[in-house]
């Protein structure tokens, strides 16, 4: 009996919905669920490991294996290699930004799975097998325009340096997502202090200071006025913070 997900062909999942209602793990591009007999496969072309490709409506899907030559008899590979007959549905999600799963519907196997040469994880060339698929229905699900293709001749011409130009892409993305626009501090504008007017006739007036007690104002030099105490001599301090301090006061 084929299993329904109740999903929409173009919703978009977090991680942990697919593995709620799959009931498969929670890692990996191809995840067998014996519980609803399914094999959910992801094209996540944010990781740049695997090159998968879509040429003439079918997806060239990379299979499981992220360094050495792959094994097509080998756990989930031999699982997508058999989907025809061995009752097992199988559905795609594409990645398309980190996170975000695309739901495709549910795929068939539309050709003989062949090999191709592959970086691995670890940048050195292996085998890897290459699964055609194609939604069954066939759908408009959407798909990263970069990789897709009218046929083999549109690939040759246009695929071979696609998958190092989308990851620059991405990475150009992730940089403007995380340089936040900087908006610098309103700072009011202090309005300018008024200048300091000392009376000239002050001059000659007998002061009384808090600490040094009794003097003369001798001379006016700019903000400072000098005073002649009669017990510690000269003394020059400032105007106005004597007069807001009231340290001075006039006698």
């Amino acid at each position: 009996m084929t299993f329904n997900p109740g999903l929409k062909i173009g919703q978009i999942l977090k991680n942990a919905d697919i593995v709620d209602i799959f009931k498969c793990g929670n890692m990996g591009g191809m995840r067998r669920s014996r519980t609803t007999n399914t094999l959910v496969i992801v094209s996540d072309y944010t990781k740049g490991i695997y090159h998968d490709k879509w040429i003439g409506g079918v997806l060239h899907y990379t299979g499981m294996g992220k360094n050495g030559d792959q094994d097509i008899n080998w756990a989930q590979n031999a699982t997508l290699a058999a989907c025809c007959h061995n009752g097992v549905d199988v559905h795609l999600f594409e990645v398309m930004d980190a996170g975000e799963y695309i739901y495709c519907g549910r795929i068939e196997l539309v050709d003989k799975p062949y090999t191709e040469i592959q970086p691995g994880e670890d940048g050195l060339l292996r085998k890897v097998w290459m699964f055609p698929i194609r939604p069954v229905p066939d759908n408009d699900v959407k798909k990263p325009a970069m990789f897709v293709f009218k046929d083999m001749e549109d690939f040759k011409n246009r695929g071979k340096d696609v998958d190092a130009q989308y990851m620059k892409k991405i990475c150009a993305k992730k940089r403007s997502r995380s340089k936040s626009a900087y908006v610098p501090p309103v700072i009011p504008k202090q309005e300018p202090k008024p200048p300091v007017v000392i009376p000239s006739d002050i001059v000659g007036n007998k002061v009384k200071h808090s600490a040094f007690g009794v003097g003369t104002i001798t001379a006016i030099e700019g903000t400072t006025i000098a005073v002649q105490f009669d017990k510690v001599g000269l003394k020059k301090m400032g105007y106005e913070f004597c007069m807001q301090k009231k340290i001075l006061e006039f006698i």
